[in-house]
């Protein structure tokens, strides 16, 4: 196979990937081998002559997914100009572990890589701005927790807003200004995303934490180049009304209750266990673990006499 100029080994040879273990289309393969030898007019050709850009492969791969690696954004725009598809999910990790994961689209991966080219492209031709990632992540919490410049991520986060995103568009912890603090601790894109509009007040279903409390607890441990960031941050939040000091005691007793009701429950395990067993109780129970274990027991022991 040819080689691209400047490239000693294309992603495909570093992970393995042939075209024909995962198409059964001999006419995808040559697309897809054309892609990786970076051979346009080839490409162009088999385009032409009617292969599918839209193939879906072992795994979910894609023609696009193949021209997606080793950016080189002649042969995945020509794709996207073709009318491919960078929706498509996975459905395996497609035996690169270390690159894929299950339910990721040629539109989340470009959210995500420090590759400038590809993001904008997608958007331009279809990429769905508000397509759900793996682990049920919406693409602008993939931008905020992908491992590029918070500037990047800015002008992602805009971009994917102009094409119909809602900043406020939420996972199972919240909007994307929690993912923000939680993720890396990346006050200063937190208070830009509080500037733009996202609600710090939002709490996700059977959580007592929101954006402003996540900051909170994350700022216990709080490296000292950050914190001038993040003392503009609790500023931020003290403008709009909210009482820090009277949320951090909160947390505080809302932790405690539950290491409380975590130790009970781990108690009550442990006296059944032992009760199961036909142990004495533990000396080292209090006195109030010691009535449980002896409830328990009795409990026990009417359950074998029904």
């Amino acid at each position: 196979m040819p080689k691209i100029p400047g490239v000693k080994r294309t992603f495909h040879e570093a992970v393995g990937w042939k075209a024909e273990d995962f198409f059964n289309d001999s006419a995808v393969v040559e697309l897809c081998n054309a892609i990786e030898a970076n051979d346009i007019a080839k490409m162009k050709q088999l385009i032409a002559e009617g292969v599918d850009v839209n193939a879906i492969g072992e795994g979910g791969v894609t023609p696009l997914l193949w021209a997606f690696v080793d950016n080189q954004p002649e042969r995945f725009q020509l794709l996207l100009e073709h009318g491919a598809n960078p929706n498509i999910k996975t459905t395996t990790r497609l035996n690169a572990p270390n690159a894929f994961a299950v339910g990721d689209s040629v539109t989340t991966l470009a959210a995500s890589s420090y590759f400038v080219g590809p993001y904008e492209a997608v958007l331009q031709h279809g990429g769905d701005p508000s397509i759900v990632g793996p682990h049920k992540q919406p693409m602008l919490h993939v931008i905020v927790a992908a491992p590029i410049s918070q500037e990047l991520k800015k002008k992602r986060i805009l971009m994917a807003v102009e094409y119909g995103a809602d900043i406020n568009q939420k996972d199972s912890k919240g909007t994307i200004g929690r993912t923000a603090v939680a993720a890396f601790q990346q006050w200063e894109l937190a208070l830009w995303l509080l500037q733009q509009g996202v609600d710090p007040h939002y709490y996700p279903p059977h959580d007592d934490t929101n954006m402003v409390g996540s900051a909170l607890s994350h700022g216990e441990l709080i490296t000292p180049g950050r914190k001038e960031a993040y003392e503009k941050l609790l500023q931020w939040f003290r403008e709009d009304g909210y009482d820090l000091e009277a949320i951090q005691e909160t947390t505080r007793q809302l932790r405690e209750i539950k290491v409380i009701k975590s130790r009970k429950r781990f108690i009550q395990r442990k006296i059944a266990e032992q009760v199961r067993q036909g142990l004495r109780p533990d000396p080292n129970l209090d006195a109030e673990a010691q009535d449980e274990w002896y409830a328990e027991r009795r409990r026990a022991r009417q359950r074998q006499a029904e």
